[in-house]
């Protein structure tokens, strides 16, 4: 391949579409597959999907599940101790 269709090839690749601080879009060429360049995060794959990145809820940390949570760890010490109270 000659220089003059590496060129051209190059000019006709999808642009970046990132904004510039000026407001305009980024000039450079976009990863292949991607929509953003190297530079704008192209060459990332992104945070990871579902429960790997903590984008969930079940619960645990609601003042109901806590509260009871100590309840439990109250009636075991007391249980070991051989309390009753």
């Amino acid at each position: 391949m000659n220089q003059d269709t590496r060129l051209n090839h190059l000019r006709g690749s999808p642009r970046c579409g990132a904004k510039t601080r000026a407001g305009g879009q980024c000039q450079c060429p976009a990863v292949r597959g991607r929509t953003r360049c190297r530079i704008h995060g192209g060459l990332s794959p992104g945070a990871p999907r579902g429960a790997g990145n903590g984008n969930f809820k079940d619960g645990y940390w609601t003042t109901e599940a806590t509260e009871e949570r100590k309840w439990v760890r109250r009636a075991l010490e007391r249980y070991a101790k051989g309390t009753d109270q």
